[in-house]
């Protein structure tokens, strides 16, 4: 953009900082080697950043990736829990946010998967002849899932148990509800 264009739309929306957009690209690179696309990762660091919902066209706009590209990886997001996409009254604009349930909703799936999971390994085991040695496989994913859970359950009762009394503790006006200054309202 030439200094003699016009303002971009969005940069009326947000005003992201060197520092902020390098988080952007850090989350999309972790996400990205942990399997998940880059641009998953890059709308999720937005959104952990911002103080307003943003439309989908915001965000394509703002992180200069195609709409398609958002709507794509925001369905992975949406059903991962880290992300939820909200329809004010009167608006016919889906808007998304970085909800403050996502920790606890990331930890409730992964207790889920790991329920599932056992589920499958005790199908696997049950199916094999009581002497495959293959059977060890399925005993130790048993074993496994049962660790598994547990940390999970465990986490989510420390989590709701501290995270809860800390939230009734503060009071309303001293709650941050997103970080502070990260991303400015321009008028």
């Amino acid at each position: 953009m030439k200094s003699t264009d016009p303002p971009h739309p969005d940069n009326k929306l947000v005003n992201l900082t060197p520092e902020l957009r390098k988080f952007i690209e850090n989350v999309g690179m972790y996400f990205e080697n942990s399997g998940i696309p880059r641009i998953g990762g890059r709308i999720l660091g937005l959104l952990m950043i911002t103080h307003e919902p943003l439309a989908a066209e915001n965000i394509a706009s703002i992180l200069k990736v195609s709409r398609g590209s958002i709507s794509t990886n925001m369905r992975m997001l949406i059903g991962s829990g880290l992300v939820e996409k909200i329809s004010p009254l009167g608006n016919r604009t889906s808007l998304f946010i970085y909800p403050d349930s996502a920790l606890e909703r990331r930890t409730e799936l992964g207790l889920q998967s790991s329920l599932n999971f056992k589920r499958l390994s005790e199908q696997g085991l049950a199916a094999l002849p009581p002497e495959d040695k293959v059977r060890l496989r399925f005993e130790d994913a048993l074993e496994w899932s049962d660790v598994l859970i547990e940390a999970f359950e465990n986490a989510l009762e420390d989590w709701k148990e501290n995270h809860h009394s800390r939230i009734k503790s503060t009071k309303l006006t001293d709650i941050p509800h997103r970080a502070p200054n990260n991303i400015s309202r321009k008028n």
